[in-house]
């Protein structure tokens, strides 16, 4: 009988398209996920949360300072805390008691629209993935605050200038939520001007995503009407916390050593 010649190695034989794929090497478990992180978050959020354009396509340069704490309990597991410290100043004409509804439909109008609407996934190389919720937290300070809440008694048109959020007595708790989202960097969809306009938020990958439309007015009922489009809306997007993703991602990675990345689904 003749010598039989060695078979072909499947990744060089006839017919294989594919190299031989090495098993992934799993991290053992003691070193995955070895430590919780936490950073106080002081970024210009224009151009890493999102960028703004004109009807001609030409791209705003704005600047706008957000600060917030972000916590990731990575190793010990349980939700994402984003905590915005926040001082009340009561104006002419403001009592205590109007103060501490102010401070309540701030925390309602948080806890109705923003929380329990975000999972984060953060994606290890070398470990399983781990997912958390993501709870927006408000911390109510006299002093170090990220942010001042002036109550008055009457006030035009609420809103958030700088660190400054102006508000009335009988400001709702929409209102309140759509105006702590720019505390923490989300931007209004609708158009400063009188003309069409569009924003384009970044991804945790740091593509920019498709252009959400913008123009002056955007009826709540329309099927694109967001919370930072329309007054009275309630949807939300995932796009909504990619910023806590962009910020999670740069955090862990350098905590942990090593790239992770992350998501929201």
């Amino acid at each position: 009988m003749g010598s039989k010649k060695a078979p072909s190695s499947p990744s060089t034989g006839k017919n294989a398209s594919d190299p031989v794929k090495e098993p992934k090497k799993e991290c053992p478990e003691e070193k995955c996920w070895t430590k919780d992180a936490e950073k106080n978050i002081s970024v210009n959020s224009y151009g890493r949360y999102f960028k703004k354009y004109k009807n001609d396509g030409t791209e705003y340069s704005y600047t706008f300072n957000k600060k917030y704490k972000l916590v990731v309990p990575a190793k010990s597991g349980g939700d994402i805390k984003v905590q915005v410290k926040f001082k009340p100043e009561t104006q002419d004409g403001v009592t205590d008691e109007d103060a501490a509804s102010a401070k309540t439909k701030l925390v309602d109008g948080v806890n109705t629209h923003w929380n329990s609407k975000f999972t984060l996934v953060a994606e290890d190389p070398e470990c399983p993935s781990k997912s958390f919720k993501i709870v927006y937290e408000i911390v109510w300070v006299e002093s170090g605050q990220d942010y001042t809440i002036k109550i008055h008694d009457t006030y035009p048109r609420e809103g958030l200038s700088g660190t400054t959020m102006n508000v009335a007595k009988d400001t709702s708790d929409w209102v309140y939520a759509h105006e702590f989202a720019h505390c923490i960097g989300l931007p209004d969809e609708y158009s400063y001007s009188t003309e069409d306009e569009t924003v384009k938020y970044l991804k945790p990958d740091g593509t920019l995503d498709a252009a959400v439309s913008a123009p002056p007015f955007k009826a709540k009922t329309e099927a694109d009407a967001t919370i930072m489009s329309s007054h009275s809306n309630n949807t939300t997007k995932k796009r909504h916390a990619w910023n806590i993703a962009i910020e999670a991602q740069e955090l862990l990675t350098s905590k942990l050593g090593r790239e992770i990345k992350c998501k929201i689904s």
